[in-house]
């Protein structure tokens, strides 16, 4: 049966971070776009920071200790899966929940870095580090697109779509809660960063 298992705030923060880190990708290397670049990784920066915080408070799926495991873990859950067997779940697998982190990380780092050396742009070490986590950030999002294509195909269900609809098959009981209220929270907490970010570079008034 399809359930919920993904609430309306980790929906908008993963679609949210996914267009943010493409448009911050596209306009890298363009002068003319470097305002919505900024913008773009402020974005990004204020979604993982509020990430961080509903994976702990957050419902029950959007937790990190629902689904961060150790490798043993993770080993022995994709044996499950390779032999067709693996049990229903209802968040991340535990390979996903790694990528998970690994994302948040790299892009949390891309964005402080990136603020920091538009600030201090005489910093040279700022911009190297800046365009090293931004590199990583893009091979762990191929791997992590590659993974979720082999998920798919494994599970046999559309996950991009599940993490459009929140709904998926599931066990019993797995159904979460929308809060239609955190969502709108990260809403208004991304729009003030990116305005107090703006302000403090001198670029809005």
């Amino acid at each position: 049966m399809n359930v919920r298992i993904w609430d309306l705030p980790v929906r908008i923060g993963h679609w949210a971070l996914a267009a943010s880190v493409a448009i911050a990708w596209l306009t890298a290397e363009q002068e003319a776009w470097q305002r919505v670049h900024i913008v773009a990784g402020g974005v990004a920066g204020a979604v993982v920071l509020f990430r961080l915080l509903w994976g702990v408070v957050g419902s029950r799926s959007a937790r990190f200790r629902t689904f961060v495991r150790s490798p043993a873990a993770a080993i022995a859950e994709l044996r499950d899966h390779l032999a067709g067997h693996a049990a229903p779940r209802a968040t991340h697998t535990v390979i996903g929940g790694w990528a998970v982190i690994g994302l948040l990380g790299l892009a949390l780092g891309a964005a402080i870095t990136g603020v920091l050396n538009y600030r201090f742009d005489e910093i040279e070490a700022l911009a190297e580090l800046h365009e090293a986590l931004a590199e990583g950030l893009l091979a762990l999002i191929v791997v992590h697109l590659g993974g979720v294509v082999v998920m798919s195909l494994l599970e046999r269900q559309n996950l991009p779509r599940s993490m459009l609809t929140g709904r998926a098959p599931a066990p019993a009981g797995a159904e979460v809660r929308n809060y239609p209220l955190a969502a709108l929270t990260l809403i208004g907490w991304t729009t003030a960063i990116v305005w107090a970010l703006l302000v403090w570079l001198g670029i809005a008034a």
